[in-house]
């Protein structure tokens, strides 16, 4: 053999590992889909990569994220979940109710980390907390006295409550368990309810004009994407019928909302990447017991409360997880 054609030959001896392990890398790229009923905000995405990165999975070295959300609703362009579950992804995250919904519909076989959702046993999403069962684990919104509390909250801010609006998602069955609580907590207080649906900007004005003519004293909007992805309009639609607002998610009071008290939905987020990770690592969906919120938060907005008239008791204040000013 000739000096050159040897040290050529030695050259590619000496490169074909860093080949070979580049080549093993990249067919170790896991494949993660991240989907909701409404685009997820940076925080949510920010928290869920925060959390992958924790557990050693980064974006363009081994982790891959495609985020999706349908144009409208899931019934209207249920192409974005067949082509998500059809792009040979190790897991999908679905955040809230309907999402989970069309995605169970499309796969029994790719495992889900559900987010945000209210009642995944009476939805039939899984069997129990404890033992899912299926292709379906993650966190739940499920949390004692949650709407309980929250009504309390609600009458301690605005005294004198006599009559309040309820704002739902016709399209997310989660939203029958909420109500029903809501209603079971607004009844005990003596207080009368209306209800109305809403999902879009234009029904969301509507509602609020609804609301207004039947003259509550304020307004509590059940936790779904769609009222998180509106928020700015929301509040902007209660400042101008000056109705206070009660959130489940603090998004909205960032937004202008009166206050919130829930789960932190960025936390979630965030605790989803442990489920993904042990997914990724081997372990089955229907053998992970589905987390419950580990802490409710009290956010509220003074500079709103101000506006409309309120004042804030110094008790609350200073039992909140924040105050907005």
């Amino acid at each position: 053999m000739k000096r050159r054609e040897f040290i050529v030959a030695l050259g590619l001896a000496a490169a074909w590992p860093l080949v070979a392990r580049a080549q093993q890398a990249a067919s170790t790229v896991r494949q993660v889909g991240l989907i909701g009923a409404a685009p997820p905000t940076p925080a949510m995405l920010n928290a869920f990569r925060d959390g992958m990165r924790e557990r050693g999975y980064i974006e363009g070295q081994n982790l891959s994220v495609a985020v999706r959300w349908p144009q409208g609703s899931f019934d209207q362009d249920p192409s974005v979940v067949t082509e998500l579950v059809n792009s040979n992804v190790d897991v999908i995250v679905a955040w809230g109710t309907p999402t989970v919904i069309a995605v169970r519909r499309a796969t029994s076989t790719i495992p889900i980390v559900m987010v945000g959702v209210g009642d995944p046993v009476g939805s039939g999403f899984i069997a129990s907390l404890a033992r899912p069962g299926g292709n379906i684990t993650g966190l739940t919104n499920i949390a004692v006295d949650l709407n309980a509390k929250l009504m309390e909250l609600f009458v301690e801010l605005v005294p004198g409550m006599k009559r309040v609006g309820v704002v739902r998602n016709p399209n997310n069955p989660g939203m029958t368990a909420m109500l029903r609580e809501t209603e079971d907590a607004v009844h005990k207080l003596n207080i009368q309810v209306e209800v109305v649906d809403a999902q879009t900007s234009d029904e969301f004005e509507r509602a609020f004009a609804q609301l207004r003519a039947k003259s509550v004293d304020g307004v509590v909007l059940l936790a779904d994407p769609t009222v998180i992805e509106h928020s700015r309009r929301i509040a902007e639609l209660a400042q101008s019928a000056r109705l206070p607002t009660a959130f489940q998610r603090r998004e909205n009071v960032d937004a202008g909302g009166l206050f919130s008290y829930g789960p932190d939905i960025n936390n979630q987020f965030r605790q989803a990447a442990f489920y993904v990770d042990r997914i990724l690592k081997g372990e089955k969906p229907a053998e992970l017991p589905v987390q419950e919120p580990t802490k409710v938060e009290l956010v509220i907005n003074l500079k709103t409360a101000k506006a409309l008239g309120l004042t804030v008791p110094r008790i609350m204040q200073m039992t909140a997880d924040e105050v907005i000013e």
